[in-house]
């Protein structure tokens, strides 16, 4: 028996794009744009309120999005919204603002709002939380092939040194439109770092031992299409062909996170992404050749499965030689160390109070593989 859940109606193709504006009109006529102001995107969102205004929709464009969204960032989007009296929210971008567009949407209606009781009320992706008739409408567009946010029901949101998340079915995307001609200006570092994230959400949903056969096939598909056109992506970032296949593997991880959750590797990603700044998918692929190696006994059978991605003849022994391996082509193959950390930041992350509780493991087990990714 097993739960399998995905709302969101995916619009996925080359020039997808044009389409917003007819798919938006159907959730209202005010409209709040939710971006980041980067230069580079400038043009991206031009097309996009060109899209929308063409089909008479009025769009309220929020461009505070910053990377690791803040809580203050949401709070400026909510009073924002309330300004405005949205009808629903687009987000067009990476996962920073996809979670911030969320956030807010889930937020702005209410008459009131108290983050602590959010965070703490709402913090699995597994219970089956009634919807809220206060909750807006999101829809997203992805310019990274990474998150997997579109297709996923958390919010994850940075409150002082805290990464937090919370999750709940209204934070799903009504709709998206995954475009993958938007991610072929993304720069190699971070094509390599987002890509190496829709990986590590495939795999970690994949061993965790809660996934389902649906999800699992998603999984494995992410997986697949990763290891294959990741490198060749990176090698020649303009093409269309590799931007589709990296496109799909995103949605497909997930769809895979959102139905069986992440594993070890997530949590201390983000512990360490509080402390240092660190971008989320360099974060994971620090620890992700420790993980392996200490989580080889507890997942023996699955990481054999996985290990035959990387060639028929490979074992659950190989598959820390066959990551760290894909992490080199990448260039992600790093430590801590490497990021300038401080012995007072990786004492702080050691000492993590999340540590004692997480549901992965032992303290013990945490901080073995946080010593062997310094």
């Amino acid at each position: 028996m097993f739960n399998y859940y995905q709302p969101t109606r995916i619009h996925f193709g080359v020039d997808r794009l044009e389409e917003i504006g007819k798919i938006s009109k159907k959730y209202g006529q005010r409209v709040m744009l939710v971006s980041t102001n980067d230069e580079p995107l400038q043009a991206l969102y031009k097309r996009v309120v060109d899209s929308l205004e063409a089909e008479g929709l009025v769009v309220y464009h929020f461009d505070e999005v910053v990377p690791n969204p803040t809580l203050e960032v949401v709070e400026s989007g909510i009073a924002f919204a309330r300004e405005h009296d949205v009808e629903f929210l687009l987000a067009v971008g990476g996962g920073s603002s996809i979670d911030t567009a969320k956030a807010i949407a889930f937020t702005a209606k209410q008459s009131d709002h108290d983050w602590d009781a959010i965070f703490a009320k709402y913090d699995s992706p597994f219970e089956q939380y009634e919807s809220l008739e206060t909750s807006l409408p999101i829809l997203s567009i992805p310019t990274t092939s990474g998150t997997g946010s579109q297709v996923t029901q958390a919010s994850v949101i940075t409150t002082g040194k805290e990464k937090l998340t919370f999750f709940h079915p209204d934070l799903f995307s009504k709709e998206c439109i995954v475009d993958p001609r938007l991610m072929t200006t993304l720069p190699k570092r971070m094509s390599a770092a987002t890509g190496f994230d829709t990986f590590t959400h495939a795999f970690e949903s994949y061993v965790n031992g809660r996934g389902s056969y649906y999800s699992k096939m998603d999984s494995m598909a992410a997986m697949k299409l990763v290891i294959e056109f990741l490198p060749l992506a990176l090698n020649d970032l303009s093409n269309v062909e590799y931007r589709e296949k990296l496109a799909l593997a995103d949605s497909l991880g997930g769809r895979a996170l959102a139905n069986a959750g992440a594993d070890t590797p997530h949590p201390l990603s983000e512990i360490m992404g509080g402390v240092m700044p660190i971008p989320h998918g360099e974060a994971l692929a620090i620890v992700y050749p420790a993980y392996i190696n200490h989580s080889l006994s507890k997942h023996e059978a699955a990481f054999g499965e996985v290990a035959k991605l990387f060639g028929d003849d490979f074992t659950a022994q190989d598959l820390e030689a066959c990551v760290t391996e894909l992490l080199v082509s990448l260039g992600l193959n790093r430590k801590m160390s490497d990021y300038d950390m401080s012995e007072a930041d990786f004492s702080e992350i050691v000492s993590h109070p999340a540590l004692s509780f997480l549901p992965f493991g032992s303290r013990e087990y945490f901080v073995e593989i946080l010593n062997d990714s310094k």
